[in-house]
């Protein structure tokens, strides 16, 4: 009789029959039967008016433009087969005393993005079975000790982006079988010894983001089974020697966002199980040659976005079997100094983006390489024999290309599965494109290329083009005998031309003004001397001064001839000389 009316019951869950107002009812993943409230606007006290006592999931959310506004009130009383609530975007204010103690099925409670600003030990209380808790996302300030005291299997506990800004150091009391505690997003400074001596079973460990300046090494041996552990975007400056000793199941490590300058002697080598390494957004400038050293199964290392010049040829000797992708992106890299690192690498993803890259060698790149990104860089040229044969994903895009003309390049690219071309300034004209019109519908990445200019072809694809349409060159490009002779890497020769011409026009323009300087001087002494009539009346011409050439000194206006002529002198007076005369005959 119980059978049939379980089977009865089950069928009428899934006829949808019995379900909340606004609310679906139908078997989740794991064909238990579940009750979704998605389309938000709640608001009031928790009411589970409707919904079938023999549901298992409960899941109450919101769309972001409509939140719920729910407070709690112990509703789940009769709900005994819960397995899991979730319970997220509500506004919930505060949990209850005892709410969830006759819930001893439930697994998994969900209460993030909420406005929960305080949880204690009887919030929790009834929850024997409870495996996973996530409270993200609230306004928690702090925890009391022995706060999850209760939940005895708790596996999983998640307190990320609140407002927690010190941890007690029983904060995680007679935790014994947590797996994974994730802090990230807490302004929490430091981390106490003490809080870690209940939960050494720990598995990962987040504390993304926590404005720590340093991580207390002591903590350490206290989580042997550590495999791991995330750092990232905190203020740590320096790394010890040794650091990370006591971590020999360490798989995982996040240290970027961090400040470190440098990376020093042996800080890595005593983690053998280590396999993925970040690093990048820090200030690295140096790393020193035993770094990594028995880090033997390193497969990825992050060390984009730092300060880093050069990798010494010696760098990865301990790693080179086992490392496998390799991101430099955003260092300004000398790849003729760097070549020997990578070339002898059995590399299989390396990402140089935005490194500030003009040409690339044809010897550079390890012929394991499937994948390159070369993007944001100011290649206006590369060569096919570059590219490694096995190559299957290549950005080259937001460089400089307006065309490619090799044909070595052109076949690479069409046995590439991934080729990114976009955002380059192509030249859509007979100089530039021809060559990648004539393979247009070989690839798709030919296809995908959008014309820069000329401007009557601006903004369309290349597959859209007409042949018809192409004009000789753009207006950036005036080729004498050779079509890529003002391309975009010759802009030198370009600016040459103009700053010369710039140059001899300033001349011009110099000594026509000093040319004005002068004649206006020379033609305000003829006014005030009357020189020219002078010269007329007694045949006297002075020396001929260039208006260009004058020199600074004095104009004299008397002109002493010489005796031995016998020839009557001359004298010139001065405005003021004729005043004073004509005021004393006066």
């Amino acid at each position: 009789m119980k059978l049939l009316h379980l089977l009865i019951i089950s069928i009428l869950w899934r006829l949808g029959s019995a379900c909340m107002n606004n609310c679906s009812c139908v078997p989740d993943n794991k064909g238990r039967n579940a009750v979704v409230c998605k389309e938000g606007g709640i608001v009031g006290p928790l009411s589970l008016d409707g919904m079938d006592l023999y549901t298992e999931v409960l899941v109450i959310t919101a769309p972001e433009n409509d939140l719920n506004v729910l407070t709690m009130v112990p509703a789940f009383t009769e709900y005994r087969q819960l397995e899991e609530i979730h319970i997220t975007r509500s506004n919930i204010p505060q949990l209850g005393e005892g709410f969830f103690f006759y819930l001893k099925n439930l697994t998994v409670l969900n209460l993030s993005q909420n406005n929960i600003t305080q949880v204690i030990n009887k919030n929790f209380l009834g929850l024997e079975k409870l495996r996973e808790l996530m409270l993200d996302d609230n306004r928690i300030i702090s925890i009391p000790s022995g706060t999850f005291s209760s939940l005895k299997e708790l596996k999983v506990l998640s307190v990320q982006r609140n407002r927690i800004n010190e941890l007690s150091h029983s904060v995680f009391q007679e935790m014994k079988k947590l797996k994974v505690l994730k802090l990230s997003g807490n302004p929490v400074r430091t981390l106490p010894v003490e809080a870690f001596r209940d939960v050494q079973e720990l598995r990962t460990l987040e504390c993304r983001g926590c404005a720590l300046s340093e991580m207390n090494k002591q903590i350490y041996p206290l989580l042997p089974h550590l495999n791991h552990l995330d750092l990232g975007e905190n203020g740590i400056t320096s790394l010890e020697k040794d650091e990370f000793r006591s971590l020999q199941s360490l798989k995982h490590l996040k240290l970027d966002g961090n400040k470190l300058k440098h990376l020093g002697d042996y800080v890595f080598s005593h983690l053998p199980e280590l396999i993925k390494l970040g690093l990048a957004k820090n200030e690295i400038e140096s790393i020193s040659l035993t770094a990594f050293e028995n880090a033997d199964n390193l497969t990825e290392l992050d060390l984009g976005y730092n300060k880093i010049k050069v990798l010494k040829p010696q760098l990865f000797d301990s790693i080179r079997e086992n490392l496998l992708v390799l991101h430099l992106s955003g260092n300004p890299l000398d790849l003729e100094v760097t070549r020997d690192v990578l070339k002898n690498s059995k590399l299989r993803d390396l990402r140089l983006r935005k490194c500030k890259l003009f040409d690339v060698a044809d010897d550079v790149f390890p012929p394991t390489l499937i994948s390159l990104d070369l993007s944001e860089n100011y290649l206006s040229g590369l060569s096919g024999k570059a590219l490694p044969d096995g190559l299957l994903y290549l950005d080259i895009s937001k460089n400089m290309f307006r065309g490619i003309s090799n044909d070595d390049l052109l076949d690479k690219i069409e046995f590439i599965n991934v080729t990114l071309l976009d955002r380059n300034p192509w030249s859509c004209d007979l100089c530039f494109i021809v060559p990648l019109m004539n393979r247009v519908n070989r690839s798709s990445s030919f296809q995908n290329i959008v014309c820069s200019h000329p401007y009557v072809v601006e903004g369309k694809k290349l597959d859209a083009l007409d042949r018809n349409q192409l004009t000789w060159c753009s207006s950036m490009s005036y080729p004498t005998g050779d079509a890529n002779f003002f391309s975009i890497n010759d802009n030198s020769r370009i600016g040459i031309l103009a700053a010369g011409m710039s140059v001899c026009l300033l001349f011009l323009i110099l000594f026509a003004i000093i040319g004005l300087i002068c004649y206006s001087k020379r033609h305000a002494a003829k006014y005030y001397t009357h020189e020219d009539k002078l010269a007329v009346e007694n045949d006297f011409l002075p020396d001929n001064h260039s208006p260009l050439f004058c020199d600074d000194r004095e104009l004299s206006f008397k002109f002493p001839l010489d005796n031995s002529l016998n020839e009557k002198k001359v004298s010139i007076a001065t405005i003021d000389e004729m005043k004073k005369e004509h005021k004393i005959t006066n």
